[in-house]
């Protein structure tokens, strides 16, 4: 009697570990990686939100440098870079700063850089809907409207080009800033590309939201035109960054190949 009982005792105890060991790995297998999924997208939004407002406040700065008049064109696209120059710094996800990333990347990456997008807009949207609650919004409108009817009456291969630059100017802002060992060079790297951009008038597809906004125009042209800034925007980082991996890998090639002959002919 006293064997049955601990016989039982032992099947219990035992069918509650292997049940907990179930459990255990049910939770390591199938949750605890579909938790890590969550907890990094919701950084990368909360990361490319913040990148949004960084963004909005370098065109609100912009738009009201121009309504002092022309003169003050250049100082709003300097005054725009600071925004970008923030992103970098900080290292927050921007959708135009990360996109000439993706062959560096797995295939997940696109869903990063969705994210990342939305987040963006978020952004953007959050400091231009208050915006236009506050004394400044009428002179916001005014500035913004002639600009965004510009971009509306434009083609859609020009837009695309001028998104295509837009691309590369970013592209070569945030590698710049990587690459370059001196501190004056990484910030005339994150600055003067963008001012580049800004006053050329080439299209980027975060900031050119904020415009839209203050002018407050909304169409579906206008959702194509940004589909073709998006497009566009990664077109050229992407390009660009595909062309400077070509030419350090046949630079480095040609130097392996050089090196190797100088030795043959020392031999």
């Amino acid at each position: 009697m006293k064997n049955r009982y601990i016989f039982k005792f032992m099947f219990i105890k035992n069918s509650s570990l292997h049940r907990l060991t179930i459990n255990v790995k049910y939770i390591l297998v199938e949750v605890w990686p579909g938790v890590l999924f969550m907890k990094r997208k919701m950084m990368v939004l909360i990361s490319s939100f913040l990148s949004g407002l960084c963004i909005a406040f370098g065109a609100t700065v912009y738009l009201m440098c121009l309504s002092f008049g022309s003169n003050f064109r250049f100082l709003g696209a300097f005054l725009f870079g600071i925004g970008l120059f923030t992103i970098i710094h900080f290292g927050f996800w921007l959708y135009t700063g990360k996109v000439g990333k993706v062959l560096d990347n797995k295939p997940k990456h696109i869903l990063d850089l969705i994210v990342c997008l939305i987040g963006n807009f978020l952004g953007v949207a959050f400091v231009s809907g208050l915006m236009l609650l506050t004394r400044q919004a009428e002179t916001l409108k005014e500035i913004a409207a002639p600009i965004v009817e510009a971009k509306q009456n434009d083609a859609p291969y020009s837009i695309y080009i001028n998104a295509v630059f837009c691309g590369i100017m970013i592209y070569l802002a945030v590698v710049g800033h990587e690459m370059c060992p001196y501190s004056l060079g990484k910030v005339l790297f994150a600055s003067l590309p963008i001012v580049l951009f800004i006053i050329v008038g080439f299209d980027h597809c975060v900031a050119n939201l904020s415009y839209y906004m203050y002018a407050g125009s909304y169409s579906w042209k206008g959702v194509l035109y940004f589909l073709l800034m998006i497009l566009g925007n990664a077109s050229g980082s992407i390009l660009f960054d595909g062309l400077v991996k070509l030419v350090i890998r046949f630079g480095v090639s040609k130097k392996k190949k050089e090196d190797s002959n100088d030795e043959y002919l020392v031999q």
